[in-house]
C-alpha cells in the first residue's frame, strides 16, 4: 500500500524531551523523516525554542542549541510537559508554555508540510508514549490551534506507531511474533507485536515489558542484554527484531547481536515511531483495503451501528467503527423518528456475520403511529472506554416545538471489558 497521488501524511513522534518529523506522500518509497541540519540523520529535535537576543528571532533544533550555548538568545526546553501544565515560562519576558509550544511546531511543520500547506494534508498523526483522556484532549487542542481540522488529525501511543511500521513492512518480517527493545538511558523496554492469522482482518495486539536496566560499563552490557534476551526468546518463534533508542549505540553488542539475528532479521535506528506514524495515517485513511486491524485499550472494539429506514429501504449508520480510537469518537447526526419511541443499535465485531442489538427506549416520549419527531443524536466518548450516546428532541420549530426532553446512553460496555 502507498499514498494516493493527492495523499500526504504527516507522523510526529511528540516526546518530552525531543520531537521527531517525517513525512510520506506520492512518490516515495518509503517516509522521509527531516533533520535541522540538510544532510544529517540528526532526527531527534529537542521539544525546545531559543529566541535570538538581538532580531527576536525564533529558532529550533540544533541551530537553536548552538545560539543558545554561544549566551546569543534566550533558550525553553521540555516544552511540551510544560504546556500540558499551563506553565509559564521567564526568556525575554513572561510566556505561557503552550504558546511557545504552538511556535515550536509552527516551525517544525514547515520541513514537512505540502506547498499548499496544512489544508492538503491528508492526516497528521501524534504518536505520544502513553495515551490518556487529558493528554489526548491536549493534543487535538493544539492541533485545530494549528490550523488541522478534525478530521485530519490522529492520536496514537508509541505501541501503535510501532504495529503500523511493521505491518507495513514485506509481510515475511511480521509472518510470526515481532520484537522491539527500546534503550534510551533509562533502561530496557520490550515491545511484543503477535498477529492473529485466523481472523480476517487479522487482529494485531503488542504488549510490552520493562526488562531492567544495563550496566553502565560497556563491557558488561553485553552479557546482561543477551540475559534479557534468552528471557524473552526462549519459546517463542520471531521474525524479526527491532532496537531502538540511543543505548544501542557505541557498538558494544556482540554475542547479544548474535542472538538477535540468529534466524530472524534485524534492525536498528531512533525514527521508528515517527515513520510508524505516517504509515498508521495511510492504514486509517485505506482501512479496508487493510490486511490487518490493531487494538489496544483505547480501541473500539465492536462497529456500532443505528439501524434506519428510508423509504422502504433499510440500512445501517455507523456510530463507530471497530479499530477506531476511543479518546477521538464524536458524531452528530438528525434522524426522524417514526412509530415507536425506540433506538435500534446492532454491536459487531469486525468479520462476524453476528451482531448483538440493544434497543434504546425513549421513556417520556409520546407519538402517535403517524407522528413523526426530529432527534439529534450526539456520540462523544465516556469514561473507561464507554461511549456516551446523548439524544434530544428537536421538535419541527413552530410546527410541533421540541419537548425538551433529553436521554443519555453509555454503550459499548461488553465490548471494552
Amino acid at each position: 500500500m502507498k499514498p494516493g497521488r493527492e495523499e500526504w501524511y504527516i507522523g510526529i513522534e511528540a516526546g518530552r524531551r525531543f520531537t521527531q518529523i517525517s513525512c510520506y506522500h506520492a512518490g516515495q518509497s518509503e517516509p522521509e523523516t527531516k533533520s535541522t541540519l540538510a544532510g544529517t540523520e540528526l532526527y531527534q529535535i529537542p521539544t525546545a525554542l531559543c529566541k535570538r537576543r538581538q532580531t527576536g528571532q525564533w529558532c529550533i533544533g540544533e541551530e537553536g542549541r548552538r545560539i543558545a550555548e554561544a549566551g546569543e538568545g534566550y533558550y525553553a526546553a521540555d516544552l511540551l510537559k510544560r504546556a500540558f501544565y499551563k506553565e509559564t515560562v521567564s526568556m525575554d519576558r513572561e510566556y505561557l508554555a503552550e504558546e511557545l509550544l504552538l511556535v515550536f511546531f509552527r516551525k517544525l511543520l514547515r520541513m514537512a508540510l505540502p506547498a499548499k500547506g496544512v489544508a492538503a494534508v491528508t492526516k497528521c498523526v501524534f504518536s505520544l508514549e502513553k495515551i490518556t483522556a487529558e493528554s489526548a484532549e491536549f493534543i487535538q487542542n493544539l492541533a485545530e490551534r494549528l490550523g488541522f481540522a478534525e478530521e485530519q488529525i490522529l492520536i496514537q501511543d508509541h505501541k501503535e506507531s510501532f504495529y503500523a511500521y511493521v505491518v507495513s513492512q514485506e509481510p515475511a518480517l511480521w509472518q510470526h511474533q515481532v520484537l522491539l527493545f527500546e534503550e534510551e538511558g533509562e533502561g530496557v523496554y520490550c515491545r511484543l507485536l503477535a498477529c492473529n492469522n485466523k481472523t480476517k482482518p487479522k487482529i494485531a495486539r503488542t504488549s510490552e515489558a520493562f526488562l531492567g536496566k544495563l550496566p553502565q560499563v560497556l563491557q558488561e552490557r553485553d552479557q546482561a542484554f543477551l540475559s534479557m534476551l534468552r528471557k524473552v526468546l526462549q519459546g517463542r518463534i520471531v521474525s524479526s527484531v527491532y532496537l531502538i533508542g540511543s543505548g544501542f549505540e557505541e557498538n558494544w553488542m556482540k554475542d547479544s547481536l548474535q542472538m538477535v539475528c540468529r534466524g530472524r532479521r534485524a534492525f536498528q535506528g531512533k525514527n521508528l515511531y515517527t515513520r510508524g506514524a505516517c504509515y498508521a495515517g495511510m492504514l486509517q485513511k485505506h482501512q479496508q483495503e487493510a490486511d490487518t486491524v490493531y487494538f489496544c485499550e483505547y480501541k473500539i472494539k465492536e462497529h456500532i451501528f443505528l439501524k434506519v429506514s428510508r423509504g422502504d429501504e433499510t440500512f445501517f449508520c455507523p456510530l463507530a467503527e471497530a479499530g477506531c480510537n476511543h479518546h477521538q469518537v464524536g458524531k452528530k447526526l438528525r434522524i426522524l423518528l417514526k412509530g415507536d419511541p425506540v433506538l435500534e443499535l446492532w454491536m459487531q465485531q469486525p468479520g462476524s456475520r453476528e451482531a448483538r442489538i440493544e434497543s434504546l427506549e425513549l421513556p417520556g416520549l409520546s407519538m402517535t403511529e403517524e407522528e413523526t419527531i426530529r432527534l439529534l443524536i450526539t456520540v462523544s466518548p465516556g469514561e473507561d472506554g464507554h461511549i456516551i450516546l446523548n439524544v434530544q428532541d428537536l421538535g419541527f420549530g413552530i410546527i410541533r416545538r421540541g419537548t425538551g426532553l433529553e436521554w443519555e446512553y453509555e454503550i459499548g460496555r461488553d465490548s471494552h471489558e
